[in-house]
């Protein structure tokens, strides 16, 4: 499963980071499929903290990736409906099945 997620770049007491398409089972820092933005949390003014590739990311997210938390927190910032959340499947209770 590819999942977009943040890669750690920056130094001790420097965070910065990479918004990138990655498949789920590489190492946080590992290779990326593609890198869609940044996302640097020291800069003061909020709206100029992140830098994200909107259609990239849309792409992936039509072809079936995940962002994880914090992503789909700026998602939901820059106006990109990032999760549709489905409806849980709901299982008969054992109770229910014997009376029908």
């Amino acid at each position: 499963m590819v999942k977009i997620r943040m890669k750690s770049m920056g130094r001790k007491h420097r965070p910065f980071f990479r918004i990138c398409a990655i498949d789920s089972r590489r190492p946080r820092d590992g290779v990326p499929i593609e890198e869609l933005g940044t996302y640097d949390p020291m800069i003061r003014e909020t709206d100029q903290r992140y830098v994200i590739n909107k259609e990239r990311v849309q792409y992936w997210l039509s072809v079936g990736a995940q962002p994880s938390e914090r992503v789909w927190v700026l998602l939901k910032k820059i106006g990109i409906p990032a999760r549709v959340k489905a409806k849980p499947k709901r299982r008969p209770k054992p109770e229910a099945a014997k009376k029908s």
